[in-house]
């Protein structure tokens, strides 16, 4: 019973709150935001679920954000600056999506058997509850590369609960830390 109670608490906890940002940030600065590309290997994020549509919200959200920072965004490669994002990875517990190791093949083993190279997710001890969101981010000035690096988003939930929701949410995550690294290197010291 007292299990029960604690996943409920657990589950009805809100999203964390978007990391605050001055509206003056990129004041002046046009930013090239080209839709991300969506090199993931499957549009499943675990847990059963599917987020065919996460590279669109991902667009949508980089405008959002990079223009509550002053910014014009635009979908132009043209312009002064300019962000290429790949979204590289998005689903509830990315450790257990690594390759497996197995000792020896399984033998006699029905067709419709899964894989032992196949990720494993159990409800207990699984870490199904961390969705994370993996994003590739190339900013350019003109044609110089002026910073490359990954940022990741994390979001916690009991396990399987609202994946979409809490991947949508580390993405958000994911996003906010982006935008840190591209008004500092921006801006400067």
């Amino acid at each position: 019973m007292r299990f029960l109670l604690l996943l409920g608490l657990v589950c009805c906890a809100p999203g964390r709150a978007q990391r605050p940002v001055n509206p003056r940030a990129l004041e002046g600065v046009t930013l090239g935001l080209m839709p991300p590309t969506d090199l993931r290997q499957t549009p499943g994020i675990g847990c059963g679920q599917i987020s065919r549509d996460l590279a669109l919200r991902a667009h949508k959200a980089l405008i959002a954000a990079f223009s509550d920072a002053g910014a014009t965004a635009s979908n132009s490669d043209r312009a002064p600056w300019t962000l290429a994002i790949v979204l590289r990875e998005a689903g509830m517990g990315l450790e257990n999506a690594g390759t497996r190791r197995s000792d020896k093949p399984v033998q006699d083993m029905p067709e419709d058997a899964p894989s032992l190279n196949e990720p494993r997710a159990s409800l207990f001890n699984s870490g199904n509850e961390n969705a994370a969101v993996v994003l590739d981010a190339t900013l350019s000035r003109g044609s110089a590369v002026v910073w490359r690096g990954t940022v990741t988003g994390h979001a916690r939930s009991a396990p399987c609960v609202e994946a979409i929701d809490k991947v949508r949410e580390a993405l958000a995550d994911a996003i906010d830390e982006l935008r840190e690294h591209v008004i500092a290197r921006i801006r400067g010291p």
